[in-house]
């Protein structure tokens, strides 16, 4: 399978899952709290700098695409995390969630660095959050930021 397919199927998945009936956030609601959090959740673990806190947030099926065409499971995302300091910023959040299922589509503002090379420091992103009983797991995160 080649970056094309995985990118394809990574958007398909995201796509189908947009369809599914949701609830669209509002500014203010519980929902924005619960979509806000696991965003947070995500960008604490990464903050930690530590492949085995990262480890506890990423769901088993989790895939991530970036702008540059690269793409990685969990077990290889484990190995190639950014690097990031500071507080991030999250703008102009739009959600929808179902039962267990998140997707959030916003802006981040962040100051990083993939491989050693910055990256774009305001950027849309979007990410499938799985709830569990441990609470909310990464399923997929496209990252549209530029690197280098």
């Amino acid at each position: 399978m080649n970056k094309r397919q995985v990118a394809l199927g990574v958007f398909a998945g995201l796509a189908g899952a947009a369809l599914i009936p949701a609830t669209v956030g509002a500014a203010g609601g519980a929902g924005e709290v619960d979509a806000r959090a696991a965003i947070l959740g995500w960008l604490d673990a990464l903050a930690s700098h530590d492949a085995a806190t990262v480890a506890k947030v990423l769901a088993p099926e989790f895939q991530i695409m970036r702008s540059d065409g690269s793409g990685y499971d969990s077990t290889n995302y484990l190995a190639n995390l950014p690097k990031f300091n500071g507080e991030p910023e999250i703008m102009e959040l739009a959600f929808g969630a179902n039962g267990d299922l998140l997707v959030a589509r916003y802006n981040l503002k962040l100051e990083q660095k993939i491989g050693d090379k910055p990256v774009q420091s305001l950027a849309p992103r979007l990410s499938v959050f799985r709830k569990d009983a441990a609470g909310w797991l990464i399923v997929a995160h496209a990252n549209f930021a530029q690197i280098g």
